[in-house]
């Protein structure tokens, strides 16, 4: 079969079906015709009976056996085909013993130089896919790397659960970002017989987010070196400061940034805790029972939220046993359980008043446990930020 293949291949723009045609014809007809015709001058009628036998079973055979044989080629070159393919399948995109480009081609060898082509198309792209993957990581890394070290600036900058420790008597923070940074934070300033605090959600997460923290951390240093003592004149401030610092007075504001925040002023001394907040409520552990202080229905510094807007506060009487809870959207947000709903208020509520015998300082580590169970498979949608603290009145 290669041996009659091969000449079959050499012939530009003939079928394999008219290929065998041919054969057959020098096969099967030529020569007897050419032993007739001497017999025919011989005159030896045996020989003429036997030669038109023979003539009439090439004449009967001639279709079959051509049909018989092209299907043979055919089968020949469709292996060659599944083996190329088999090898592009591989990854081995150069095929072996590829036919010379030619003017007229019949359908299997255009089909296997096709394939060749194919085969380098895949490899050029194959190519520069790995480039782009190799690109990608690359990219990632200096973009993950860069996140590690402003997270790194942001924790510097930003008052961790040690700042908390001289001032209360028991206390707690969780503070964990989406992304490695956010926009969640704390901001503390200690005076003489007390200290402010406050739980801060920023618009944004990520990067962003953490710029915001650090804006926004500045500029409640600078509304409590102005002389704003109280939550709510604290808050009022900072409001404005927002609104002045990103340019969000008019309507032609290009931004629509702010924050979420509760503030507290705790006065050992006196036996008081003054808060204020925008969107921020203050949980009251007392006596078995957990009251909820909500502040402002706004958030500080927004578009929406007048420049000029004065934040209400409330003012309660610290006594012994208190537990105070503060946290960002984050919690109650939080997605899980078998019905997928958000982790809300009430469970918060729940996980506090089975806590109350339990350590402030062990409840960071037990409710950050309660929720990774809760959420599952759930991915993360928000920042979070817990604080817990307890202070002693004193006379």
């Amino acid at each position: 079969m290669s041996f009659i293949s091969k000449p079959l291949d050499s012939v530009a723009g003939w079928s394999v079906r008219r290929k065998m045609d041919i054969l057959l014809a020098f096969v099967l007809v030529l020569p007897p015709l050419a032993v007739l015709l001497l017999a025919q001058a011989a005159d030896h009628r045996l020989l003429n009976a036997a030669l038109v036998a023979m003539l009439a079973a090439s004449v009967i055979l001639f279709m079959p056996l051509s049909a018989l044989l092209s299907h043979l080629l055919a089968l020949r070159n469709i292996n060659q085909l599944n083996t190329q393919c088999l090898r592009l399948k591989e990854g081995r995109y150069t095929p072996e013993n590829l036919p010379p480009e030619q003017d007229e081609e019949h359908d299997f060898l255009r089909l296997k130089r096709n394939l060749h082509g194919l085969g380098l198309a895949i490899q050029s792209r194959e190519r520069r896919l790995s480039q782009a993957i190799d690109n990608l990581a690359d990219a990632r890394r200096r973009i993950e790397e860069s996140i590690e070290y402003a997270g790194l600036i942001q924790r510097a900058f930003l008052p961790g659960a040690d700042a908390f420790a001289p001032l209360t008597r028991d206390h707690f923070l969780l503070w964990s970002q989406r992304d490695g940074v956010g926009g969640d934070a704390c901001w503390i300033r200690p005076f003489p017989g007390g200290f402010l605090a406050a739980v801060i959600d920023c618009t944004g997460h990520g990067v962003p987010g953490a710029f915001m923290t650090l804006i926004v951390h500045s500029l409640f240093d600078k509304a409590a070196r102005e002389g704003r003592d109280s939550p709510a004149a604290l808050l009022s401030r900072v409001n404005a400061l927002i609104k002045e610092s990103l340019g969000q007075t008019g309507r032609g504001a290009t931004s629509d940034d702010g924050m979420d925040c509760a503030v507290c002023r705790i006065e050992s001394a006196a036996g008081r805790l003054t808060y204020a907040g925008a969107r921020i409520p203050l949980l009251v552990l007392n006596a078995g029972e957990v009251e909820v202080l909500r502040g402002d229905p706004l958030g500080a510094g927004y578009v929406r939220t007048p420049a000029d807007h004065r934040f209400s506060e409330r003012k309660i009487a610290l006594v012994p046993g208190q537990r105070f809870y503060l946290a960002t959207d984050g919690l109650a947000d939080t997605v899980g359980g078998p019905k997928r709903l958000p982790f809300g208020r009430g469970r918060f509520i729940r996980f506090i008043l089975e806590q109350a015998g339990v350590p402030l300082a062990d409840q960071a580590e037990a409710l950050e446990r309660h929720l990774s169970e809760y959420r599952g498979g759930e991915p993360r949608r928000d920042d979070l930020t817990v604080l817990g603290f307890e202070v002693e009145a004193r006379s």
